[in-house]
């Protein structure tokens, strides 16, 4: 794409032509379950575990992977930087949720609190692998395995992410991987759980017979979604039609503008699972998942690559907090996130320069009125949701935009 198309946009959809025409034609026929069999096969044979399944959503899984682990009362230590929706899977399955507060520089759960916080009423600590960063899910592994508690990977944001020669969500007892619009695997929306005991997927398996497939209607409105997004965030309609308009409403504070740009506004503590998180992966969306299985490593390397340049042309900025460096894909960055104070002032002055930069959306769950029960002092996950940004990696983002970012970032913070 032409370099004078800029500012290319925060996020794109990881869509080809193959994302809309393989969905319809696979709704021409009647799917038996053939081509999702198929993926659930591909995934546990690439990723070395047991067996896996694929469900509704990454929040639907989790929900499914705690009704099989928990007993009725037992708590869940979690991170509190996390969608209001995971807190919502654990309260729906039984479960009690106990927060314990993340490392700043990874955004990962802190593995010496979480020890301190497991006792007897523990039924399983859950890991989040935030922006396709690794936890540490090795570490957490041989925590649970000393105090006998189950672990559960949130994998959301990492799926291909390796870690020690182990896929992330393979590490520990289950994994959850998220197929939704902006994932580095999409399937418009889906999800999968992984692990090393089938006995526990088969359980799953049998709990969602009863559950209806995706409809043909629903999978083409999700298409639709794609193609309009796919249509506002096109470079060159994005440079001269869109980003003005988010700029314009942004720098305004126009509602309209600013909660489409927040995938949590009005998110809310749920009292029962939505009938839209039990319509089941669809052939036609398996079909798609698998057809984009080959590219998910090339795609990390890439993004590895771009946070590496990140890093160097970061570096040394007095308050700005940035991630670990890794190689390999241990770290697959699906997005780089960074950390300041005055992230206000920041992103109004990237809009100025010209930049398309995103706030992190989660909230700090332990300090939300909805959970006001399950409060407890977070204050690095406190300090994180209210000074991440976002960076953008994807693998069709110009070399050129992430030089701007960086010259936009570092005139901020050396101008100060």
């Amino acid at each position: 794409m032409p370099s004078r198309w800029s500012p290319h946009p925060r996020y794109r959809l990881y869509t080809s032509p193959a994302s809309y025409w393989l969905p319809l034609r696979t709704m021409l026929s009647h799917g038996d379950g053939e081509a999702v069999a198929c993926l659930e096969a591909e995934v546990s044979r690439r990723f070395e575990v047991a067996a896996a399944v694929c469900v509704p959503m990454a929040r639907t899984g989790l929900y499914l992977a705690l009704r099989e682990i928990l007993r009725p009362g037992q708590t869940v230590i979690l991170s509190p930087l996390t969608l209001v929706d995971v807190v919502n899977s654990v309260l729906l399955a039984g479960g009690i949720p106990v927060f314990a507060d993340i490392v700043r520089q990874s955004c990962a759960l802190d593995p010496e609190h979480v020890e301190s916080l497991i006792d007897r009423r523990t039924g399983a600590v859950l890991v989040t692998h935030l922006h396709g960063e690794s936890a540490g899910a090795h570490v957490f592994r041989e925590i649970c395995r000393r105090r006998g508690v189950p672990l559960i990977e949130d994998a959301a944001q990492a799926f291909g992410a390796v870690e020690r020669d182990r896929r992330l969500g393979g590490i520990g007892d289950v994994g959850v991987y998220s197929f939704g619009f902006y994932k580095n695997l999409s399937a418009w929306r889906g999800g999968m759980i992984v692990s090393h005991d089938a006995g526990l997927i088969a359980r799953v398996r049998k709990r969602m017979d009863a559950w209806p497939r995706l409809s043909r209607r629903s999978l083409l409105s999700w298409c639709a979604k794609g193609l309009l997004a796919d249509a506002a965030t096109w470079p060159p309609f994005f440079a001269v039609v869109t980003y003005p308009i988010i700029r314009y409403g942004v720098l305004h504070g126009f509602r309209a503008v600013t909660r489409r740009l927040d995938p949590e506004d009005g998110a809310r503590r749920l009292e029962a699972l939505p009938q839209d998180y039990l319509a089941c992966m669809s052939d036609a969306q398996a079909s798609l998942a698998l057809r984009q299985l080959e590219r998910v490593d090339a795609d990390s390397a890439l993004r590895n690559a771009y946070a590496a340049r990140y890093h160097e042309g970061l570096a040394g900025l007095e308050g700005l907090v940035t991630p670990r460096r890794h190689d390999g894909l241990s770290h697959i960055y699906t997005y780089y996130p960074i950390q300041y104070r005055e992230r206000d002032a920041l992103l109004r002055h990237a809009l100025a320069r010209g930049r398309d930069l995103a706030a992190q959306h989660l909230r700090n769950c332990a300090d939300l009125p909805e959970f006001k029960e399950f409060r407890r002092e977070c204050p690095n996950a406190r300090a994180a949701s209210r000074e991440l940004i976002l960076l953008p990696t994807y693998p069709r983002y110009p070399e050129a935009e992430i030089e701007r970012n960086i010259d936009a970032i570092r005139d901020f913070i050396t101008s100060g």
